[in-house]
Order: C-alpha cells, then structure tokens, then sequence
C-alpha cells in the first residue's frame, strides 16, 4: 500500500511554491538554469547561485565583475524561460561585488533573493518602487535575525519577507545552538508593533 502525504505550500510574499523545498544555491557553477528550473517545474524553488556565475565565462580572470554579472543574468532568463515555477538567486554578503549582483538580479526579475554570509544590512535599499523581487536573509541565530528586521524597518520601512536559518549542521557554514534561538515575549512585540 502506498500512503500519499499532502505537503504544505510554502508562502513568501505573493510567491506560493506548492512543495515547500528551497532547493540549495551552490555555487561555482553546480546549481544554474539547469537545476533551478528542474526544481521550479517540480513544485518547489530552484536557486541560482551568485558566487562566480561566470565561472565558465572566457574573460572570468580578467574582468570578474562584468563576466559574473552577465553569468548571472543570463542564468536567470534561461531558468524563467524553462518554468512559470519560481526562481530565487544565492547571493553572499561577503562577496566582493555583492550590490552589483543583487542590482542584477533584481533588474532580471528574480522572484526571490537569498542573502548570507553577513548580514544583508541594507538589501531593501537595492529595491525600486514597482519591484517584487523577495528578500530573505540566511540567519543563524535569532539575534542575528532580530538586528536585520530592525534595520531595515527603520531605514526601509521593509521587514524580511522570510528568513532562511541554519542549523548546527549546516554544510560547514556557521551555526548556533538551539538556545541561541529563544525568543522572548518582548521581542514579538517590538516586531509586532513594526508591522
């Protein structure tokens, strides 16, 4: 006999994903076009990775900014035009032309951006009036999550549309310990009273 589990969508905005799978944005080349939109067209969110797009680009060592962007762009019209499913890129904070990719991205129409490797201080600023790219910061501890929804309410006016956290063991990337995620009572009032 075989048992049929209805999954839960996922809601981020006005993006509805029918499976609720964020599928991981590697980067050198591992997950583009191919694997996002295969993910998309299964029901879930395929992510392109921003950490050199342009890998395979010929001027990649001589013009790093120009070759990853274009990768990117590219990268991310193939993968709408192979779905209607939806598509997010992986940008890290710590990379050398962080604002030139998100600008990127968001001038492709990107449905969603993740952003780590730091804390993405002033993301909503890369927004225009009329976008709807989503903004999803990776956290690994609610401190970390509760300074980024300050920032940007206070300067933006804008709280993260999601938060993508990561555990203990999440693929060697920095982490917290459970306890480091307690939120307390006042804390869900100040957010509530930004709402």
């Amino acid at each position: 006999m075989v048992l049929s589990m209805k999954m839960p969508e996922l809601k981020i905005g006005h993006l509805v994903s029918r499976l609720p799978i964020i599928q991981g944005g590697m980067g050198v080349g591992i997950s583009m076009s191919n694997l996002a939109s295969a993910v998309a067209n299964a029901g879930g969110i395929g992510v392109i990775a921003g950490a050199m797009a342009g890998i395979t680009e010929k001027d990649i060592a001589t013009n790093g900014l120009e070759a990853n962007c274009r990768a990117l762009a590219r990268e991310i019209r193939k993968a709408k035009e192979k779905t209607a499913g939806i598509v997010g890129v992986n940008i890290m904070v710590a990379l050398t032309h962080f604002a030139e990719m998100v600008k990127t991205a968001i001038a492709e129409k990107v449905d969603l951006i993740f952003a780590g490797a730091g804390l993405p201080l002033d993301l909503p600023g890369f927004l225009k009036k009329g976008d709807r790219t989503r903004l999803v910061p990776i956290v690994s501890s609610g401190r970390a999550a509760a300074i980024i929804a300050k920032r940007w309410y206070q300067r933006y006016g804008y709280l993260p549309d999601a938060f993508v956290v990561e555990g203990p063991k999440a693929g060697g990337h920095l982490a917290s310990r459970p306890s480091n995620w307690t939120i307390r009572p006042s804390a869900w009032r100040t957010w509530s009273g930004m709402c």
